[in-house]
């Protein structure tokens, strides 16, 4: 049997809005400088920590881990009014999994995943993994993710399935097929330049390749 990581975020569900709010939340509670949506999404598929870090250079370790804890209890509190399901997702889902095993891999952290998973009315029993970026040394675009997730399922071959530059060059650096999905907030051109193994429109279409 081989296995399915599927990212999250814009892969499974919409969650721009949800975490640019908690984004600007937490900003102006410090009164930081304003950030255009732009500037902050181009941060988002990324670990938490290294997108304020980017955003704000100056901060220290320490205002940097208070921002990101508010950031993500945001998320976790008001995860039910912003996030939904992406069309086709429970039904891809469901497709993959009377054939492969399947397994979440997230740039969020394990609490997040679950409180967004229940928001969006997937239920977190279906996968056989879930692996947030608080239980790994390094999130992606480093394989580490995957990598644990091949070592506790005992699998070294499969899939890896994604919205963002950072899940593609995980994938590959993993030995995966890595399928780009068209549904973040990176463009399709940024897609097609990591050289995905496929590249399609939404997760509907993933049904089609596995």
């Amino acid at each position: 049997m081989e296995v399915i990581c599927f990212d999250m975020d814009n892969t499974l569900v919409r969650s721009t809005k949800l975490h640019l709010e908690a984004y600007k939340k937490a900003f102006a509670k410090r009164k930081l400088p304003k950030k255009s949506d732009k500037e902050i999404l181009e941060g988002f598929s990324i670990e938490t920590s290294r997108a304020i870090k980017a955003l704000y250079p100056k901060l220290t370790k320490k205002e940097i881990k208070a921002i990101e804890d508010d950031h993500d209890q945001f998320v976790i509190r008001n995860a039910k009014n912003y996030i939904t399901s992406i069309r086709g997702a429970k039904g891809t889902l469901k497709a993959a999994k009377k054939k492969y095993k399947i397994a979440i891999l997230s740039n969020c952290k394990h609490k997040e995943i679950t409180a967004t998973l229940k928001a969006a009315k997937i239920d977190s029993k279906m996968f056989d993994l879930i692996i947030g970026n608080d239980e790994v040394k390094k999130p992606k675009p480093a394989p580490d993710e995957i990598i644990k997730a091949e070592q506790l399922l005992h699998i070294k071959k499969g899939y890896m399935v994604g919205d963002s530059p950072y899940d593609v060059r995980a994938g590959k650096k993993a030995g995966l097929k890595t399928i780009a999905v068209c549904t973040g907030t990176h463009s399709r051109k940024e897609l097609v330049k990591e050289k995905p193994w496929k590249l399609v429109k939404n997760i509907s279409e993933v049904k089609k390749l596995i």
